[in-house]
């Protein structure tokens, strides 16, 4: 099946845009950029062996993919310029010319093929592999040109491709080894790699040969590992210019001096509850509607974000397709919560283990507080967005606290991270589940997707899959010098940056 042609002009529409972006270079100040996403190393910087939020924001900066989003979470060129569907497993992609990866190599359909036949390997070690297991191979048409071949019709592929894919170079990773690669990658991104003081930072610099002419536009990026209580501290003394995620006591600091600001922007991101569903207490459907009932949500976006967020119904939220929004968040009701633990046999509570991203222990803490009103008591495992995968694979927990960006832009995502059988971040699944996803990936119709996708959500919602709280406002602490546009995804590019 062909993509019409008004669609494949919107593609190559959309090529152009990019380079005529390209072309219009702000009169602007370069320098360094400091920043600070994370308190801790990431594991790799081998961007097939990871699969978290602060390691892939570092990746992202290095590395480019076939597409990406842009701020807005609409997919649009990178290292292709155009694709077309060719039937319902085949989709065809003609390449940028003229890309090189920083160390001189070229970028062809070659190193297409052997990225995509790296990631798909479970050999590599992919931590993401149910993320893009519809991917079966790719067949090389000619020099600039490939076919990607799925095992079946996904109509989220090219989500996958945007937020997940990036290309690597297969001479350098086939020179120098998996190891060697990990901690000194070379990509085709804005930005190369120049130093990892473990501890401490991450340093890179710009790329001057990159695709995007005029990009990026300050002379390097630094990624500081700073300890949460101190990463305000560290932008108000002038060590770094940009702090993602500052706690919502200390935005006041950062607007009364005058040198600094506070942006915020609604992303596609929030702090899902996910449960042991084989298992448990939370096995029980009444056990996990009580425990809605039980979370004053309002109250939970207002001391832990100070208001910014906005409650939701499910995991999926406003702005991420396949969102059902004509569901209505559970109500707090704490005496319905407790007549729905005294009717599935817990009249006096009961006490779960739980694994929390350090990222998210207040929201823990907080639900913790509110979820004790009716007798269930969490007995917490602190664990860095690093760590939080091996964490995981030791099994034994009822439920896991955490923040989820989208970096799909498609509810799918929050579903299948921590509901999907497959996911390494599954407490325990649930069969229907599991058959309702794999039949709204399949469906390439687009309205029929939709329509799909809100079938799921409303399963998950009718179910209480999980513990829904809300979408985040992503707040950004920053030098009023800076220009920066946040991402709905929630997961920061720093091309475009620059200080005026």
């Amino acid at each position: 099946m062909s993509v019409p042609r008004n669609n494949l002009v919107r593609y190559f529409v959309a090529a152009i845009a990019v380079n005529v972006f390209a072309a219009w270079i702000p009169n602007v100040s370069a320098r360094n950029l400091v920043v600070s996403d994370d308190i801790a190393d990431p594991m790799t910087l081998d961007p097939q062996k990871q699969f978290s939020e602060k390691n892939h924001t570092i990746c992202r900066q290095i590395f480019d993919g076939l597409v990406r989003f842009d701020p807005d979470g609409k997919i649009e060129p990178a290292l292709a310029v155009s694709w077309e569907r060719i039937n319902d497993t085949r989709v065809r992609f003609k390449l940028r010319k003229e890309v090189f990866f920083h160390n001189g190599e070229p970028f062809d359909a070659e190193a297409v093929r052997f990225s995509m036949a790296r990631y798909t390997n479970p050999e590599t070690g992919f931590p993401g592999l149910y993320f893009i297991d519809s991917i079966s191979h790719v067949e090389v048409v000619d020099n600039h040109t490939v076919d990607l071949i799925t095992k079946y019709p996904d109509g989220i592929l090219l989500n996958r491709l945007a937020g997940l894919i990036f290309m690597v170079p297969s001479k350098y990773l086939n020179e120098k080894g998996d190891k060697y690669f990990a901690s000194n990658p070379v990509g085709t991104g804005a930005f190369v790699f120049t130093t990892w003081e473990k501890g401490k930072q991450i340093a890179l610099t710009a790329n001057k040969n990159y695709w995007m002419k005029g990009y990026p536009k300050v002379d390097g990026l630094i990624f500081k590992f700073i300890p949460k209580e101190r990463r305000v501290k560290a932008l108000l003394s002038g060590e770094v210019d940009f702090v993602t995620n500052p706690p919502g006591t200390q935005t006041l600091a950062i607007k009364s001096d005058q040198r600094f600001t506070v942006i915020k922007k609604a992303s596609a991101c929030t702090a899902p509850v996910s449960f042991n569903l084989a298992s448990g207490p939370l096995s029980v459907l009444e056990v996990r509607k009580a425990l809605n009932y039980a979370l004053d949500k309002d109250k939970l976006i207002r001391y832990d974000l100070l208001g910014n967020g906005k409650i939701i119904a499910t995991f999926s939220m406003d702005g991420e397709a396949g969102h059902n929004s004509a569901l209505k968040p559970y109500k707090f009701d704490i005496i319905e919560a407790k007549a729905l633990l005294a009717k599935a046999g817990f009249p006096n509570g009961f006490t779960v283990k739980a694994i929390v991203k350090t990222d998210t222990e207040r929201t823990a803490t907080i639900i913790a507080n509110e979820l004790k009103k009716v007798g269930v008591k969490l007995k917490i495992t602190l664990v860095s967005d690093a760590d939080s995968m091996g964490e995981f694979s030791k099994g034994g927990y009822d439920m896991a606290i955490g923040d989820i960006p989208s970096p799909i832009s498609h509810s799918y995502f929050a579903q299948a991270i921590v509901l999907y059988s497959k996911s390494p971040y599954c407490l325990g699944g649930d069969a229907k589940f599991d058959s309702l996803l794999e039949e709204m990936v399949a469906a390439l119709n687009p309205e029929k997707s939709q329509y799909l996708s809100e079938k799921l959500d409303k399963y998950v919602y009718d179910n209480a899959m999980g513990l829904f709280t809300y979408q985040y406002i992503r707040l950004y602490g920053l030098s009023k010098k800076l220009v920066f546009t946040p991402y709905v995804s929630g997961i920061p590019c720093f091309y475009g940056a620059y200080f005026q």
